[in-house]
């Protein structure tokens, strides 16, 4: 079965019925079950602009709306209903709530800081900077906007859109370079696209790009509007043997049952789901919540994958945190949670050094060829076995 590359926006009939959708006030929005409706129908639900939500939160910033010509907003009505009514610090709010601060730019932060646009070939959307892997962006659409989100220059602006050409061009440029191995469709949200969109660039993939061994899909739609995994999708990825799917969970309140039920969904098609965190300032930057995080996630058959530090696009410098910080956390967690649930802590490095590892120094070499090794306890006991001279012996 043959099908074509479509580049159509997934929710644009949505916005002509959005006005007598929206669950203006917090007994409506409490009273909704997701499950209920289409994943599709619910998106038709989501909230676009902080006014839009007073009717259902309590100490609503009240941004100025040239906001929204800097990054747009969209809330989930799933998501609207993790959120306190009353704390304007509620993990679930500070990540997808507009604030009035993030327009005041610093000077080192970038509109392109991983320069992808940089490493983009051929007029298409495919970004080839290490030797055997691409990531290929499929749209610039996603379910719910996070307002630390690295690539606000393209994501949420309509001129920014993935088009049918650049598409096209993409899979021509998967096809043509066979030292491809590792392909990762991203975005936007790859899972915002329709079943037959995302049939349709996966069959392609399959049939003319037989050298990629490992296929993967980003997706934060499963912690955003979890009924978007259904019976069809879990079918599709099955069908197209897409090696691993990559959600994207920052908090412990984010694992709810329904999240919980439809990852157990997904782990049926034999695909293997890990989990893409970024550290957040006033989010998960707590050594409990993180471990929280990452025992929850091990729970649901979600191998907790990267941990990144917050990327310096524009506007995200309250989300950040230093590298002092960063090591902290991950001494806290190396030890005291199962092996299994350790994330790699990492920083994509900016402009386009890639993902470099976050790692404590637990085994270091004096001057005088000593080697020494420190455990998550702080014992420290010299390690003979490792040093040169006694190896020479």
């Amino acid at each position: 079965m043959a099908f074509s590359i479509e580049a159509t926006d997934p929710c644009k009939k949505a916005d002509l019925t959005r006005l007598s959708k929206i669950l203006r006030t917090r007994e409506e929005l409490d009273a909704f079950d997701v499950t209920s409706e289409g994943w599709q129908q619910a998106l038709q639900r989501r909230y676009r602009t902080h006014k839009d939500m007073k009717g259902i939160l309590n100490h609503v910033e009240d941004v100025d709306m040239a906001i929204y010509h800097h990054f747009d907003m969209r809330v989930t009505p799933y998501l609207a209903q993790l959120m306190d009514r009353d704390d304007p610090n509620c993990p679930i709010r500070k990540q997808y709530m507009p604030f009035q601060r993030e327009v005041n730019v610093r000077p080192y932060e970038v509109a392109d800081s991983l320069a992808e646009d940089h490493d983009m070939q051929d007029g298409s959307s495919v970004v080839h900077r290490y030797p055997n892997r691409a990531l290929f962006l499929v749209t610039t659409s996603c379910g719910t906007y996070c307002r630390f989100c690295t690539r606000k220059r393209l994501v949420s602006h309509g001129e920014s859109a993935v088009n049918k050409q650049q598409l096209e061009r993409g899979i021509s440029y998967l096809k043509a370079h066979s030292e491809i191995e590792d392909c990762l469709l991203s975005g936007g949200d790859p899972l915002l696209l329709n079943d037959r969109q995302l049939e349709g660039i996966l069959s392609q993939i399959r049939a003319g790009a037989p050298h990629i061994k490992f296929l993967r899909i980003g997706s934060r739609l499963p912690a955003q509007l979890p009924t978007r995994i259904t019976p069809e999708l879990c079918a599709i990825i099955e069908r197209y043997e897409v090696q691993m799917v990559n959600v994207h969970v920052n908090h412990p309140k984010e694992i709810t049952p329904l999240f919980a039920e439809r990852i157990k969904m997904l782990r049926k098609t034999g695909t293997m789901i890990g989990n893409q965190s970024v550290l957040l300032k006033g989010v998960n930057d707590d050594v409990a919540t993180l471990r929280d995080l990452c025992m929850g996630l091990v729970t649901c058959g979600i191998r907790p994958y990267y941990c990144y530090s917050c990327d310096v696009a524009e506007g995200n410098h309250d989300y950040q945190l230093t590298l002092d910080r960063i090591l902290k956390l991950y001494r806290a967690l190396r030890g005291f949670i199962s092996g299994p649930a350790v994330p790699t802590f990492v920083v994509d490095g900016t402009g386009g050094l890639g993902k470099m590892p976050i790692i404590p120094e637990y085994v270091r070499e004096l001057a005088n060829g000593e080697i020494w090794a420190t455990n998550f306890k702080g014992k420290v006991q010299r390690m003979i076995n490792l040093e040169a001279r006694t190896l020479e012996q």
